[in-house]
């Protein structure tokens, strides 16, 4: 029983393609570097004109040791996504992404604290605090 494939999505067409034009991208795959999850993740978020790219490209290789590549390759391909992100970082949006996450904190420390709260009074409770409490005469 065999699952009939349907057409690909234009985006992972794209992709591919992108991939054509960038034979190292397959190398790192298949040396466990990389998996094409990340690969399309990155290609999907900082698109195809980014920096990053040009060290997958077959036009500018170079030869050397393959410990110096890896290094050099991690080194420009992390500041490379630094670079990108810093420059599509919109500050309005930061700043509400960073308001919404401040209220969830603030909503959780309200029912911790809620939490807590009902733990303790029922020990702190006495005759004052408590309008159902009726002593004897």
């Amino acid at each position: 029983m065999t699952k009939t494939k349907g057409p690909l999505h234009p985006s992972v067409q794209q992709f591919k393609e992108f991939v054509n034009h960038h034979p190292k991208m397959v190398h790192e795959v298949r040396n466990g570097q990389k998996t094409w999850q990340q690969f399309y993740e990155e290609w999907y978020l900082l698109g195809e004109q980014d920096e990053m790219w040009k060290v997958y490209k077959a036009d500018g290789e170079t030869i050397s040791s393959p410990a110096q590549e890896n290094n050099d390759e991690k080194a420009v391909d992390l500041m490379g996504q630094m670079l990108s992100f810093l420059k599509k970082l919109d500050a309005e949006q930061m700043q509400q992404h960073l308001a919404n996450v401040t209220s969830a904190i603030g909503s959780v420390q309200q029912v911790i604290q809620q939490f807590q709260g009902n733990r303790t009074q029922p020990e702190q409770r006495t005759s004052e605090n408590n309008p159902f409490f009726f002593r004897k005469d």
